[in-house]
């Protein structure tokens, strides 16, 4: 017995100790251990003080919790809500999820950590990336191991944005334990990805020995438009030819072109900019010029050379400038001895010197003659080859007569015709004044027609089409060069599209839409096609389909058909629309007695079938009106309906039983009067010892 309370002096104290110990234990961190959890969450709160009310009163719950021992659910909450939450809600917000995955950290450490599992962490560093359209970024991914984790990591990205791809480098990461690996995220957008909001998500997963572990983290991905800079108006300056070789006491020319590029159409000024060189005289004619939007100008830069002029080899610059602009050319100009003294000649140049045409189109090249040294003859201008196969060629005029120190201009035409293949020839013009003979190539490059079809003069027959009309469309299509191959008219109900091929008539293109149903929204455009494969297409034309007729009613009927007072009345009337149209909204029926007018909404039987009823009516009569309403307000009234109610008549069979009755009552009452005179009469002359008692029996 005294060992036993020993024992149990020992383990009473004992337990009373580990009762201690686990409640110790198992009490929520002091505010000690928390303060500085608590002062960076109120860091927190504060930096988000006045911009963000509902992140503060997460925040705040966070600190409740913290201060009420509930560590795993403030984890939870910090990594699962309130981070998400500043990552999508908050501009530039690195600052303030550094302080977050701080606080984290802090409160990983406060958690007791027994039977440990090994995972990872997926981070990135920016949580947000920005990116031009055609452009490309890149970010860290961070795979960080924990508590000893040290498998393989396999990444995958999905993103909502499209025509964006994303690649990682490396896609498969082995952390060592309790250690960091990094791969890089590059995002590229194509230069037609939508501009928007869209998010990336990389995921992370590692299959160990008993589990499959996955992460992921979302990066905010922003696509910013890139508009294109509009081309600035400009110009080229080109001389041709740019070698010049020029004989002492002689001159030539190079034809100095001026090139609108962009529309551009303002004054060009040209003068030679390059140092004098002794013995050469440099002219322009004209010193300025203005081209036409995309298209050309040109000058003549005469080099007259003196007898004198020192032999050698030169540099004629030649600059136009216009405002801020400027460009230039450049000649390369050699003076050599003449074999034989100099004579009257003239030069012959093109500008410009090279053509590109596309099938089924025309251009022309200017070719310029100019008179050297007092040339003052006629000169003749030929072709060669005189014709190409497919190609009209012609020059005009074919004689030129110069006067000295002038020049003179032919037009070269070429016309090239539809069916002719792509090739490339020259085109060499001669010109001839007696024994003289001067040329200049044109270079001609025929190429593919790439001209679209155009589409005028779109129009829909009715405009605004009734649930019952179809809708005639007719338009212009033309193309000059390769001809029209196909037109179809697209159109659309809803969310089906339909092709029609049009058919030319009259000069137009013509299809038929068919009828569709009151209030369909219909749209229709027209695609053409040419025999070059070119295509074009229409601005698009939507109609919403009308009904412009009135509800068709019948003759109203009642019954009965001769009420009487207090009867009730019903009344029918047959109403009905076309299928396709907008159908019945309402039917009314408005009657009138002798105290007022009433409305009654008429029920509709479904089969085009309106019923009401008039009740009560004390007559002397009722007149009635069926007013009805479609649901694109058309409406249609009856004709007014009159209707007698009529008292009824005393009947002759009550009339004779009400004098049955009083006969009868009348003939009663006169026979009950003359039994009672009788019987006084018998009581008076009888004794009335005479009447014997009744003995009981």
């Amino acid at each position: 017995m005294r060992m036993k309370k020993q024992f149990l002096n020992l383990i009473v104290p004992a337990l009373i100790l580990a009762l201690t110990v686990s409640t110790i234990a198992i009490l929520p961190a002091t505010s000690q251990d928390t303060g500085t959890i608590v002062d960076k969450l109120m860091e927190l709160n504060n930096k988000l003080d006045g911009e963000k009310p509902t992140l503060q009163n997460k925040v705040n719950a966070v600190i409740h919790q913290i201060k009420s021992g509930a560590l795993n659910g403030a984890l939870n909450k910090l990594k699962n809500d309130i981070k998400k939450s500043i990552i999508k809600c908050v501009a530039d917000a690195e600052d303030l999820i550094k302080l977050v995955d701080e606080i984290i950290d802090l409160i990983r450490r406060k958690l007791p950590h027994p039977h440990l599992k090994p995972d990872f962490e997926i981070t990135t560093p920016p949580y947000r990336l920005d990116l031009l359209q055609g452009g490309s970024n890149t970010t860290i991914i961070t795979i960080t191991s924990v508590n000893n984790f040290n498998n393989r990591v396999t990444l995958a990205t999905s993103t909502s944005a499209p025509e964006v791809t994303i690649t990682l480098d490396p896609a498969v990461l082995l952390p060592l334990p309790n250690t960091t690996a990094n791969s890089t995220l590059m995002v590229n957008a194509t230069q037609t990805t939508p501009p928007g909001e869209y998010e990336i998500t990389i995921t992370g997963t590692a299959r160990t020995r008993w589990r499959t572990l996955e992460h992921n983290v979302t990066i905010p991905l922003t696509i910013i438009e890139v508009k294109p800079t509009p081309p600035t108006p400009d110009f080229t300056t080109t001389a041709s030819p740019t070698n010049l070789t020029i004989e002492q006491g002689r001159s030539n020319t190079s034809v100095i072109t001026v090139t609108s590029v962009n529309d551009f159409d303002k004054p060009v000024d040209l003068a030679v900019t390059s140092e004098p060189v002794p013995g050469v005289n440099a002219t322009l004619n004209p010193f300025a010029v203005i081209p036409m939007p995309n298209s050309f100008a040109v000058s003549i830069l005469i080099l007259d050379i003196t007898s004198n002029a020192t032999i050698g080899t030169y540099k004629i610059a030649v600059t136009g400038t216009s405002g801020a602009l400027q460009h230039g050319a450049n000649i390369t100009l050699t003076i050599a001895s003449p074999p034989v003294p100099p004579a009257p000649d003239f030069s012959v140049n093109a500008s410009p010197t090279t053509l590109t045409i596309e099938q089924g189109d025309e251009a022309s090249s200017t070719i310029i003659v100019t008179s050297l040294r007092g040339f003052n003859e006629l000169v003749e201008l030929s072709l060669e080859p005189e014709t190409i196969s497919g190609v009209t060629l012609s020059l005009n005029p074919t004689q030129l007569t110069l006067s000295p120190v002038s020049f003179n201009t032919s037009t070269l035409k070429i016309e090239v015709d539809v069916g002719t293949l792509p090739q490339e020839a020259e085109i060499t013009v001669t010109g001839t004044s007696g024994a003289l003979q001067r040329s200049v190539t044109v270079a001609l490059s025929i190429i593919t027609e790439r001209k679209p079809p155009k589409i005028v003069n779109v129009l829909g027959i009715p405009e605004a089409p009734a649930y019952n009309e179809t809708v005639t469309v007719s338009a212009n299509v033309v193309d000059f060069e390769s001809r029209i191959k196909e037109v179809t008219l697209e159109y659309s109900k809803d969310t089906t599209q339909e092709s029609l091929v049009m058919t030319l008539s009259g000069g137009l293109y013509q299809a038929t839409i068919p009828a569709f149903s009151f209030g369909t929204t219909a749209e229709y455009w027209i695609q053409a096609l040419d025999k070059a494969g070119n295509s074009a297409e229409s601005d698009s034309i939507t109609y919403i389909v009308a009904d412009p007729y009135q509800p068709s009613m019948g003759v109203p009927t009642w019954s009965p058909k001769d009420p009487v007072v207090n009867d009730d009345i019903a009344v029918n009337v047959t109403i009905t629309e076309p299928e396709g149209a907008s159908g019945i909204d309402e039917v009314t029926l408005r009657y009138s007695n002798t105290t007022a007018v009433f409305f009654i909404s008429m029920t509709d039987n479904h089969d085009g079938n309106w019923t009401a009823v008039i009740s009560n009516q004390t007559g002397p009569q009722v007149a009635f009106v069926v007013e009805a309403l479609d649901k694109a307000g058309n409406e249609v009234e009856s004709d007014m309906q009159e209707v007698d109610v009529t008292t009824p008549a005393f009947p002759l069979v009550w009339i004779l039983a009400v004098i049955a009755i009083l006969a009868a009552a009348t003939g009663g009452g006169a026979y009950y009067v003359r039994r009672r005179r009788k019987k006084g009469a018998t009581a008076t002359s009888v004794p009335s010892a005479a009447i014997k008692p009744v003995s009981p029996r």
